[in-house]
């Protein structure tokens, strides 16, 4: 039975692109500490469903709620039609499609309100996957891997749209501000099916695997003070995150009895300037094979969910791959979970 390969792959972002220094402005913080955050981030600007004219530090929860509903539903609904019109597809043709963003809530939820938006078909199977946190876009292509093995005929799609930018909270915490130096906006979507047709250029996802370790439950999620998410950021998490891509590649890798030298493309969330910088002392990576993650952070920042499609498609947009080349993929999230899927050209 053929398994589920790549067909493309698109990212959005909001029209507007904020300098750390500007992000800086917004926030407010004249410490040198918290300043520090900012300047040492290795990221250049990001992109907030914000107008800079307009925008208020003490939105309330009811306006973050509206601004995270107008934003995900136009940013999904942009990457979604970039992945389907590179696939080559209709949105009639989608069998199955997958949604997940942790930074905001829609009841009815992002992929219903997509369905007639896109044009799908009234019968297209869906998930919604919530609350997953930074990990969930590979968690989403998980469950259309799962439908792609029962229905091989089926096309999918999987769409991550993360708004951090209302899940804000301005507070003295240190992790309040770490987490305003480095979230951002965004949306990444992919096409996956088992048609493995010359022009699906992309690689297979030959499994996936997913690693918790529940006694780090409390190092990273959101709390909801007042209604308002406010984010929980230990300085553990670039231990743990670390730690657990390595742990997370050696699983992968078992599986196929290969050796890290064996994988030429890593497709790592990220995070954060620590954690890739640790990841790759860990797994032991050339800088190249650490550059698309280093490179969307620069260009993006930490943009949750979303990020690690953004990671594929500027891997993607760089490989030479020789057919029967590996890669790894893995997303990080709360729980504390890695999600991830191994790779072949």
């Amino acid at each position: 039975m053929p398994l589920p390969k790549i067909t493309a792959v698109a990212t959005a972002t909001p029209v507007h692109r904020f300098g750390q220094d500007d992000l800086l402005r917004l926030a407010g913080y004249a410490d040198a500490r918290r300043r520090g955050f900012f300047e040492a981030s290795d990221i250049e600007g990001r992109h907030l469903f914000i107008d800079p004219a307009t925008f208020r530090p003490n939105e309330s929860v009811d306006e973050l709620q509206a601004r995270f509903a107008r934003g995900s539903i136009e940013l999904g609904e942009t990457a979604a039609r970039r992945a389907l019109d590179a696939a080559g597809w209709r949105a009639d043709d989608l069998d199955f499609l997958a949604t997940t963003t942790c930074t905001g809530r829609l009841t009815p939820s992002l992929d219903a309100r997509l369905v007639g938006r896109l044009g799908c078909r009234p019968d297209v199977q869906r998930v919604h996957v919530g609350d997953t946190g930074c990990a969930s876009a590979v968690v989403a292509l998980q469950q259309a891997w799962n439908h792609l093995r029962a229905f091989p005929g089926h096309r999918a799609l999987v769409l991550a749209v993360e708004l951090c930018s209302t899940a804000y909270f301005l507070d003295d915490r240190l992790e309040s501000a770490v987490a305003h130096a480095i979230f951002a906006d965004g949306a990444g979507a992919l096409a996956l099916s088992c048609d493995h047709a010359p022009s699906a250029t992309g690689p297979t996802i030959v499994s996936h695997r997913t690693l918790f370790r529940s006694e780090h439950l409390p190092v990273m999620g959101f709390e909801y003070p007042g209604g308002r998410p406010r984010v929980v950021l230990s300085k553990d998490v670039r231990r743990i995150s670390a730690s657990m891509m390595r742990e997370m590649a050696d699983v992968l890798m078992d599986d196929q009895g290969l050796k890290r030298e064996d994988v030429r493309y890593w497709v790592l969330h990220s995070a954060g300037r620590r954690v890739l910088d640790r990841a790759g002392e860990l797994l032991e990576l050339a800088p190249e094979q650490t550059r698309a993650s280093r490179t969307v952070l620069r260009h993006y920042g930490n943009m949750s969910s979303a990020t690690i499609l953004f990671v594929l498609d500027e891997t993607l947009r760089a490989a030479t791959p020789v057919p029967g080349e590996w890669g790894v993929m893995i997303g990080l999230g709360p729980g504390f979970a890695a999600e991830g899927a191994l790779l072949r050209w």
